[in-house]
């Protein structure tokens, strides 16, 4: 699981490459890192009201505990649904909001442990046994990548 300034960083980046978005249209990068972001808000929730589990056990191998179904198909749903509506007015703030969701959620499922049908069948998937610095080194390349390729995004369109 990435942390939300990487999940900002790389699924944002995604986003608005890949809806050719220009450097100088700060509306839909702001929208994009938003996206990209928001979905994290979550786990504080979690992380309040189940702080005496964390007191207990750590935070460490046990996060996935702090996500609400919107980590899952249905936040994938919600999302499509919101883009729907958006692509009535504004194709190309659909497409960024969409696809900076898609990729948040996307390398939670990849690199973490995820209930994809919650709440309809909580049957736990883990593509990778990562261990904690695996997690780490992963998340700080993923960060370093992006920032490059933010920096070249930023500069190249001016």
């Amino acid at each position: 699981m990435s942390s939300t300034l990487t999940h900002a960083a790389s699924a944002s980046w995604i986003a608005v490459t890949s809806a050719q978005v220009c450097p100088h249209e700060t509306s839909y990068i702001v929208a994009a890192l938003i996206s990209a972001s928001i979905l994290d808000v979550d786990h504080l929730v979690f992380m309040i009201r189940d702080r005496a589990m964390y007191r207990r056990l750590g935070y460490q191998g046990n996060l996935h505990h702090a996500r609400s179904v919107f980590h899952e198909m249905i936040g994938l749903l919600l999302a499509g649904g919101v883009s729907g509506v958006l692509f009535l007015f504004d194709r190309k703030l659909a497409h960024v909001v969409f696809v900076a969701f898609a990729v948040h959620v996307i390398q939670d499922w990849v690199l973490g442990k995820s209930h994809p049908l919650n709440p309809v069948d909580l049957t736990a998937v883990q593509f990778f046994a990562l261990t904690f610095r695996q997690k780490v080194v992963i998340d700080l390349l993923m960060l370093l990548m992006f920032g490059a390729l933010w920096t070249l995004y930023l500069v190249g369109g001016q």
